[in-house]
């Protein structure tokens, strides 16, 4: 395989059980705080992350979400994607809204805040559209809504920069940009209509 995930490296940034993973050869142990958890991954999820370029984000914020009888496929793993995605995104905005609220005294800091808002609302609203083109195999438009959104992830991030603010959000969307990204990738390059 391309790409051995290091068991360490696993954040779990949804609970799961091992009762919704899908049986497979591949086992591993998962540490969550200083509790270890067994996971079993199957080997078509992580044939399919491996192919992205974010393989370790690709399979935490799958897992939480596969049942025992799910497909494993290019698509079935998309949808998944944009459910997951969708979580983190209203994770996201919760937090900028909670954050803008204690910056009030600070414009740029507002500004900044009310792009991320703005643009994390956007993603939310292209989740309908997203889940037609899948439904319609229209990858064309999968790809526009896809690039778009993590085009809005990085417009968020480039909002505190050009203001000299230190983004206290980067890690949510440096995960939400990998996962867009990774969709993006799962898209172009296994994917086909």
């Amino acid at each position: 395989m391309k790409h051995l995930i290091p068991i360490h490296v696993f954040f779990l940034f949804f609970m799961f059980t091992t009762s919704s993973i899908a049986l497979a050869r591949s086992s591993y142990d998962v540490r969550q705080g200083d509790q270890t958890l067994p996971v079993v991954i199957n080997p078509k999820l992580q044939r399919i992350c491996d192919q992205t370029d974010n393989p370790v984000e690709c399979l935490i914020t799958t897992i939480p979400f596969l049942h025992e009888k799910a497909a494993i496929n290019p698509v079935s793993i998309l949808k998944i994607k944009v459910e997951a995605v969708d979580i983190k995104i209203k994770e996201a905005l919760d937090k900028a809204s909670r954050l803008l609220l204690y910056s009030s005294n600070s414009k740029p800091a507002t500004f900044c805040f009310n792009v991320c808002i703005n643009n994390y609302k956007s993603i939310l609203e292209s989740k309908h559209r997203i889940l037609d083109a899948i439904l319609l195999g229209d990858d064309k438009q999968l790809r526009v809504e896809l690039s778009s959104n993590v085009d809005k992830i990085y417009h968020c991030e480039d909002a505190f920069e050009e203001a000299n603010i230190k983004s206290p959000i980067t890690e949510v969307n440096s995960l939400l940009g990998k996962m867009i990204s990774n969709s993006l990738t799962i898209t172009i390059d296994m994917v086909h209509f």
